[in-house]
């Protein structure tokens, strides 16, 4: 999720530089799919069909179990934890990192990723995918660059959550909690900043930058370019 992401907008590929969360990052796989393990062969099960995962190593299979359970911050896999410092921290060589996150984008519409605070309590916002071929990737955007919520989107009650929605989008966005439902229902009557939104709304600027990227990761939020 540094470095260098691919996106598509109106069939051209533009490079955009990518966001690295300044919060905790979760996975989770959707609730009703489920990993078969064999000695040879890794499969997640999900509502569009089987996907047959080529990395089988440990680390992987230990990572989808986790995921199986919830949203799980994969940090705490022992063998993962110094390349996720290096990732967040941009100090080093995070090989195994990409390489675990390669197998994950794999996962198209059944990942979950969620956003939780460094405080350990759960996700305030979590990305559920109404596609099979969903992808999930996280845009930079410059703390003075104005955005704007996708035309058609509104806030609906989903299974006793409130959800960003809108039509012909790959993802619906839970919003589990404050300061996600705040940010989010501000940019639904207003375009702002993230400099401009972290100062009305009294809230952390590197927490409104990485809500703000988890939305346009969802693509509910446009930069408005000039």
């Amino acid at each position: 999720m540094n470095g260098m992401t691919i996106a598509q907008s109106g069939g051209a590929v533009l490079r955009t530089q990518s966001h690295v969360p300044a919060g905790r990052p979760l996975w989770s796989l959707l609730e009703d799919a489920f990993v078969d393990e064999g000695s040879e062969h890794l499969t997640v099960h999900g509502r569009w069909g089987a996907i047959e995962i080529a990395d089988t190593s440990p680390l992987v299979r230990e990572a989808l179990h986790r995921m199986s359970l919830g949203p799980v911050a994969l940090e705490n896999i022992s063998a993962l934890h110094e390349n996720f410092v290096r990732w967040k921290t941009g100090s080093g060589p995070c090989l195994i990192w990409r390489k675990l996150k390669n197998t994950l984008d794999q996962l198209g519409g059944c990942l979950v990723p969620s956003l939780g605070l460094n405080d350990g309590a759960g996700p305030i916002l979590s990305l559920v995918a109404v596609a099979r071929d969903a992808v999930f990737a996280l845009p930079h955007i410059g703390d003075d660059e104005v955005v704007t919520m996708r035309r058609g989107t509104g806030i609906e009650r989903l299974n006793g959550d409130q959800a960003l929605t809108c039509p012909g989008r790959a993802y619906q966005v839970i919003l589990h909690s404050a300061p996600a439902t705040e940010i989010a229902k501000s940019l639904l009557h207003n375009e702002s900043t993230i400099d401009q939104l972290a100062e009305a709304l009294q809230v952390e600027k590197t927490l409104v930058a990485d809500v703000v990227a988890y939305l346009a990761g969802a693509d509910l939020v446009a930069v408005q370019r000039c």
